[in-house]
């Protein structure tokens, strides 16, 4: 605990402590996933200066797109909406409405495509980026925002077209 961090005394409802103490430790995970961004961010994240950072190619994807790894088959679907358009920055939330998969299926994804990428790849940098940022249509206060650029949206979908 930090010296500037000061309690208060706040009443609460017998029937809601622990959704109070539930609340507060989420709050807690919350800043410390923002204090340490994933790989390939755009707002303070520096690249992991132990993995080069390099360029993606339509071999690259065609790779990714031929491992059938659950989790590199689950950010293979993100990667088939951030590239439908390119540019379009969706919210973590967004992408738990349009493909179908939970909030920790895809951080869980996410960490695995990280260790994939070093594993099979030598590099430290995601095709996509990624900022934190709010959006007005979700209960979290900031969440993870991706997007595609031009260059990489149009190499993912002709890896695909070719795959």
């Amino acid at each position: 605990m930090s010296r500037d961090q000061q309690f208060i005394s706040v009443p609460v409802p017998a029937q809601y402590v622990t959704r109070v103490y539930a609340l507060l430790a989420e709050l807690d995970l919350r800043e410390e996933e923002m204090s340490s961004p994933l790989p390939g961010g755009t707002q303070g994240a520096e690249p992991d200066e132990n993995w080069p950072v390099e360029e993606w190619t339509v071999d690259n994807f065609r790779s990714l797109i031929a491992t059938d790894l659950p989790s590199i088959q689950r950010v293979a679907a993100m990667l088939d909406l951030l590239a439908a358009e390119p540019e379009r920055a969706y919210s973590t939330t967004a992408l738990v409405e349009r493909i179908n998969l939970d909030r920790g299926q895809i951080k869980g994804a996410l960490a695995a495509f990280t260790r994939h990428l070093h594993a099979h790849y030598g590099r430290g940098n995601w095709p996509m980026k990624f900022e934190w940022a709010t959006d007005p249509h979700s209960t979290y206060p900031a969440e993870a925002f991706y997007r595609l650029d031009k260059v990489n949206a149009a190499r993912w979908r002709e890896a695909r077209a070719t795959a």
